[in-house]
């Protein structure tokens, strides 16, 4: 290779070599995708109290509440079902499922099943959120935004749809990097016209 292909090829090179990063930092700031977390609903483990013991109803209950349409949660016409739903129990005795059945938006279903006396050490809860198209996870939180696995006792936490967000860099970031690249194009276009010029003096020498 002669000496003027190399210097075309550095010339060629050298500017695209720089502007890289600066077009991968433009790209990163374009494109930030955080965990937007949308409550969808509510899942209650609770126990029947002595006065409703002694109308049959004792022991352990869970309540799984479904406001995925609920305006105040924001998922709006993109809110659905609950199919399926389980409350799985790890119980002194093994496991159980507590079947719920489906839950429409809105609605709600409480566990009506006897657990026979069985002492409950931990309850998760699984279904199917009915709009799976959605790009994103479904999972539990208590009240401090902790994912939690299984309740342990009496309580209640957040069933949370996690949906990622486009955020879009600030007008003042996007000028500063629009700026960088006006600056790297003139200074390819000034080393273009020194390569031009010494060709020129090259062929005149010659």
């Amino acid at each position: 290779m002669t000496k003027r292909a190399r210097d075309v090829l550095k010339c060629f090179f050298a500017p695209i070599n720089r502007t890289l990063p600066v077009v991968a930092l433009l790209v990163c700031s374009l494109v930030h995708a955080p965990a937007n977390a949308i409550p969808i609903g509510g899942f209650s483990w609770n126990e029947h109290t002595s006065v409703e013991c002694e109308a049959a109803l004792c022991g352990a209950f869970f309540s799984v509440d479904n406001f995925s349409t609920d305006p105040d949660f924001s998922l709006g016409d993109l809110g659905n079902s609950f199919f399926d739903v389980l409350v799985n129990l790890q119980t002194d005795t093994g496991l159980q499922s507590l079947v719920l059945g489906d839950i429409l938006a809105g609605g709600s279903s409480q566990s009506i099943d006897d657990l026979f006396g069985a002492i409950i050490q931990s309850a998760g809860l699984t279904f199917a959120f009915g709009n799976p198209a959605l790009a994103g996870s479904i999972r539990l939180l208590d009240e401090a935004g902790e994912l939690v696995t299984a309740l342990t006792g009496p309580g209640s936490v957040l069933i949370d749809y996690t949906a990622p967000v486009v955020q879009v860099a600030e007008p003042s970031v996007l000028l500063l990097l629009v700026g960088g690249l006006v600056g790297l194009a003139r200074r390819r276009k000034a080393n273009t016209k020194h390569f031009d010029a010494k060709d020129r003096d090259r062929a005149f020498t010659a």
